[in-house]
């Protein structure tokens, strides 16, 4: 069964904000508790600062950030599988009112017995079209509802099709065989694209949110690493290892940076080849974040250990 939330928007929004602030600060407390004053691995290396000072910062942003945008998304998302399954059933349910029109039935009496099929959400919406027609508006006033209600281009075209044709006074039957059999089609071009586009989505995935982080994760340790290491030397005046120091910081966050541009990136490319539209990469967006940037922290929680180990023999 379905299920239908009633939110007024603004409410969904500022539940949605407090929600996603509980978290992250859940977050930084968390972090702040299970990190240490100072860590013996990163000792080992020559750096005094506390871990996850600036890890944690980011993490908490992102934990927010993904937070808002899964709960902020949701209706969308909703929207969307709503529409899909009103596109799914939609080719059967035309099909099965051209087999009672062929049959002498009318157009009322067609809707009424489609609408007491099982065809999900698409059923709701004949019903409230079948009572337009019940108060007394004629046919493509009623149906036109249909296209108000969906957001769909598919069934806004089905519609102004159908009603274009009986206005023109052609046979109806007809018209509605051939859009039932455009839909098929249509939808069926969607699935293989799904299917064809598969192993390209994977790629993207695992090169996205798997390598690229991990990789990134290596390469700020061992900037971590050569930078905090040259800046501990004594010969060298302080200011220039307070600019070394300054300097590394700022390439770890550029790193970072490119992490969250990277994989906003794939996540776009994605809902390009999968669904035919950007604004779809809100589904998968959320997901990709918290898996690149959990790896690129572990890759450097993993580096740094292994360095300290052998920094340790």
């Amino acid at each position: 069964s379905e299920i239908n939330l009633k939110v007024d928007p603004l409410l969904w929004m500022t539940l949605s904000l407090l929600i996603a602030l509980i978290i992250g600060l859940l977050t930084f407390f968390v972090l702040s508790f299970l990190s240490p004053v100072t860590d013996p691995a990163l000792v080992a290396i020559g750096d005094q600062n506390p871990p996850l000072s600036e890890s944690m910062i980011i993490m908490v942003f992102i934990l927010f950030f993904v937070t808002l945008d899964l709960m902020l998304g949701y209706p969308y998302i909703k929207g969307i599988g709503r529409i899909n399954k009103i596109e799914e059933e939609l080719p059967e349910a035309l099909k099965q009112m051209a087999d009672i029109l062929k049959a002498g039935g009318t157009y009322e009496y067609a809707l009424r017995e489609i609408s007491h099929a099982d065809f999900g959400p698409l059923t709701t919406e004949l019903e409230n079209v079948l009572r337009k027609l019940e108060e007394g508006e004629n046919f493509e006033d009623s149906l036109s509802t249909l296209s108000y209600n969906i957001d769909s281009r598919l069934v806004k075209r089905s519609v102004t099709i159908i009603i274009d044709s009986v206005k023109a006074g052609a046979g109806l039957a007809d018209i509605l065989d051939e859009i039932a059999e455009d839909i098929r089609d249509t939808n069926r071009l969607n699935h293989e694209r799904r299917s064809q586009t598969l192993m390209q989505v994977l790629f993207m995935v695992t090169a996205g949110a798997l390598v690229t982080p991990f990789i990134f994760g290596l390469i700020s340790t061992i900037v971590d690493f050569l930078i905090g290491s040259s800046s501990k030397l004594a010969s060298l005046p302080t200011e220039i290892r307070l600019e070394a120091t300054q300097s590394k910081y700022i390439l770890l966050y550029l790193l970072q940076i490119y992490v969250f541009i990277e994989i906003t990136t794939s996540s776009v490319m994605i809902s390009l080849m999968r669904e035919g539209k950007k604004n779809k990469s809100i589904i998968y967006l959320p997901i990709l974040l918290f898996i690149g940037y959990v790896v690129y922290f572990l890759s450097g929680i993993i580096s740094r250990s292994l360095i300290a180990g052998i920094g340790g023999v």
